[in-house]
């Protein structure tokens, strides 16, 4: 079976050919090895200043074997992640580390 980060960097392929205003994608690791968290900047994404995560089952007849959450984010609401006026869920950990994978 494929590994969560090989999992995301295919999910994060996908999503850039679907939306050619992705900004960046990053990955942030799930310490149970359960699901694939990827964090996606888009200018196609509109300012809503929440984070909300859109949760996806896992697909394998897609080669997709773990679940995902994706998080959409616009380069504004970006700006607020960094500067710490928004938050990824609480289920993440207190300081979930944004891995760049795309």
């Amino acid at each position: 079976m494929k590994r969560v980060d090989e999992v995301a960097k295919h999910l994060a392929e996908a999503h850039k050919k679907a939306d050619p205003d992705i900004q960046q994608i990053y990955m942030v690791e799930d310490p149970t090895g359960a699901e694939v968290r990827l964090v996606e900047v888009s200018g196609s994404v509109g300012y809503t200043g929440a984070v909300m995560p859109f949760r996806f089952a896992a697909r394998p007849d897609l080669d997709i074997p773990y679940p995902s959450v994706v998080i959409l984010l616009s380069p504004e609401e970006k700006t607020l992640l960094d500067r710490k006026e928004l938050e990824l869920p609480d289920t993440w950990g207190s300081s979930p580390r944004l891995v760049p994978i795309g």
